[in-house]
């Protein structure tokens, strides 16, 4: 299977810890380990990649759609330029971006690296399956 990542993407209120541990966040939001993002419902993912520029040029939309707060002392130049170097660094290499932009939105993009790497050795614990397994 090809190396690509699948987008995932929330815009919304932000929730507690609590909140998400009793199911009070919508089914979008993001999970608390990563790949748990490929644990949910294909319909979840937004599109999918398998070229870097594209992926970046996803991201770099949702940065333009909602600029973040912090955009003055973290630009977005900089913040493309570091997804793009870490999508480039090795295979099963994620970008997991959550920011607020003006007003009381909680703004949370995910490229997931798919196919993923086993985590332990030793453990069995297989990774999760392709959501899109025609990749």
């Amino acid at each position: 299977m090809t190396q690509h990542w699948h987008a995932y993407a929330y815009t919304g209120r932000a929730y507690l810890d609590g909140q998400v541990r009793k199911g009070d966040a919508p089914s979008n939001y993001p999970p608390f380990l990563v790949e748990d993002w490929l644990r949910r419902s294909p319909q979840h993912v937004e599109t999918t990649f398998t070229d870097i520029e594209d992926a970046v040029t996803w991201l770099g939309k949702a940065l333009a759609q909602y600029p973040p707060l912090d955009a003055d002392s973290f630009p977005v130049a900089q913040r493309l330029e570091y997804a793009r170097e870490r999508l480039m660094e090795e295979s099963g290499k994620d970008v997991v971006w959550n920011w607020y932009p003006p007003g009381q939105e909680c703004v949370s993009r995910a490229l997931i690296a798919c196919p993923r790497p086993k985590r332990h050795q030793y453990a069995d614990d297989s990774p999760p399956a392709c959501p899109s397994p025609a990749q």
